[in-house]
């Protein structure tokens, strides 16, 4: 297999374990958290997909899953608590002033996250006013 098919199929399977997490495909399964992170360190370590673009997209993935009021608080809550994970790694491969600011920013982004409780399920079944 040529590295650029080696890459794509591991880069693809990393966008699918990110759609299932964003989307809250399966709520209940907390591995798939772990199971994407995994994914991501191998397309870091072992494809020309850079470090920075794993961390960083990993990063905004959890922060944006959790501010996600129509997901599961549980889901969100597990998101949020693994949020450091990325943002370490871009803290590790921060080498130029310009990501230095991004990963400050980053971090200031999550310490001032505040998760609002979640829209309750009754709320997200309601159709329009006029049905």
């Amino acid at each position: 297999m040529s590295s650029a098919v080696h890459e794509f199929a591991h880069l693809e399977n990393w966008h699918w374990l990110g759609l299932q997490i964003r989307c809250a495909l399966a709520p209940d399964e907390p591995r798939l958290i772990e199971h994407y992170l995994a994914q991501g360190r191998y397309l870091a370590r072992f494809t020309p997909t850079s470090s920075w673009s794993v961390a960083h997209g990993t990063f905004r993935l959890m922060l944006a899953t959790a501010l996600d009021q129509a997901l599961p608080w549980h889901w969100r809550s597990l998101c949020l608590d693994q949020a450091w994970r990325p943002l370490r790694d871009l803290r590790n491969c921060a080498a130029q002033p310009a990501q230095v600011r991004q990963w400050q920013d980053c971090a200031h982004q999550l310490a001032r996250c505040e998760l609002l409780p979640s829209i309750p399920l009754t709320d997200l079944l309601q159709g329009y006013c006029d049905e």
